[in-house]
């Protein structure tokens, strides 16, 4: 990301960190490196338009059925 990454993982035991801390919590490990948040935007954007079709059918049924109604 172009802002630099808020989450860090430790190199040692693999715990994820929110914090600026630079040493880990668990294990003590001093050596974080940056989550890449990309993986979990794409599977974001994934799950979202996965969703879309559904979403529209259940929209459209729901529009047939009023209009069908009255």
């Amino acid at each position: 990301m172009a802002f630099g990454s808020r989450q860090w993982e430790c190199k040692n035991c693999g715990r994820k960190h929110t914090s600026d801390r630079k040493q880990c919590v668990e294990c003590g490990y001093a050596v974080l490196k940056p989550v890449d948040q990309e993986a979990r935007v794409d599977r974001l954007s994934n799950t979202l338009f996965a969703l879309v079709p559904a979403i529209l059918s259940l929209l459209t049924m729901g529009l047939l059925a009023w209009v069908l109604f009255f």
